[in-house]
């Protein structure tokens, strides 16, 4: 058995320099892990962070952000979504995870006067959900579900395991001539947010706010952490897709096409040019965001053609 005492938390200690050398250890990190989503967390809902440096014996293990806010003076909100990380892709056992989650709990109160939200990025399997009721926490909702797509392989393996259908419609948009344009400044931003927002009121989803992906875009940019992909007919976007860098991972945030880019199959050479250049500038993991084949069967399947690992994580926590 691990005790609490060999697994240690040190909250808001040493440079961000430092976390961010240890952030870029995470083969597959995750958006609202790192610190530029808590920046704009900050500036767009009041959010502080506390970010977490999660040792064994004195060794960095894994990292962990929390974000908090203060109600009326009185009442206090965390969120812990999708972490902890481990450094090097390394998953610590089961009981290396209990003590980490217990730590998390006193961290994390659940109470009259203090709410928490916790998302953990643990794969759903019943040992990881006990392990969670040991520590406290009670579930309240569904795991995220999701794909990540494997871009340490060459272009050639990732064409060959893309599903044929998705191949084949990827091939008739290449054909159709689009032009492609790769904005590294997301300069488009504005634009492709009003179009999130026409098609999450017409197919009734809830969207990101435009001030947060604003927010996420001006912490990101300056180290290449933000893409907008566009297919072009002519001069007109008919396929867009808007990008985050985090570490040496990424997220595809929205994606928009129009008729026009439906009928040719555009979205699907938005992302895998996307992908490549991604990959080109040293990303290793995609992450396509969520899936639910009950309310998105055509995202679902648009995703999971791509031949990434669908992944479904334990559930959401107080």
């Amino acid at each position: 058995m691990v005790s609490d005492g060999l697994i240690t938390i040190q909250w808001n200690e040493g440079t961000m320099g430092e976390w961010t050398s240890l952030f870029a250890r995470v083969p597959r990190s995750t958006l609202p892990q790192c610190f530029a989503y808590a920046q704009a967390m900050g500036r767009t809902h009041g959010h502080v962070p506390r970010l977490g440096v999660i040792s064994r014996e004195g060794e960095p293990i894994g990292l962990v952000q929390i974000l908090e806010r203060r109600l009326l003076k009185i009442f206090r909100q965390r969120q812990m979504h999708r972490g902890p990380l481990w450094l090097d892709g390394v998953e610590p056992d089961l009981e290396t995870l209990e003590a980490t989650f217990r730590q998390l709990r006193r961290a994390c109160p659940d109470n009259p006067l203090n709410r928490a939200s916790l998302l953990p990025e643990l794969a759903a399997r019943p040992e990881t959900e006990d392990m969670l009721r040991r520590c406290g926490f009670r579930r309240f909702g569904p795991g995220y579900r999701t794909v990540w797509l494997d871009l340490t392989r060459n272009e050639e393996t990732l064409r060959a395991s893309l599903a044929r259908d998705w191949r084949q419609r990827l091939k008739g948009a290449e054909k159709a001539g689009h032009l492609i344009d790769l904005d590294w400044e997301a300069k488009n931003l504005p634009w492709l947010m009003k179009q999130e927002h026409e098609q999450a009121v017409a197919k009734q989803f809830r969207p990101m706010t435009g001030p947060l992906a604003v927010r996420i875009r001006n912490a990101l940019v300056k180290n290449d952490g933000v893409l907008i992909a566009a297919a072009l007919n002519g001069k007109d976007p008919v396929a867009s897709g808007l990008f985050y860098r985090h570490g040496t991972s990424a997220t595809y945030q929205i994606g928009w096409a129009n008729e026009a880019g439906r009928k040719t199959g555009a979205m699907r050479l938005v992302l895998w040019r996307a992908a490549l250049a991604l990959k080109e500038r040293g990303v290793k993991w995609l992450d396509l965001g969520g899936i639910n084949l009950e309310t998105a069967p055509g995202v679902t399947e648009f995703k999971l053609g791509t031949g990434g690992q669908a992944i479904e994580t334990a559930g959401l926590y107080r």
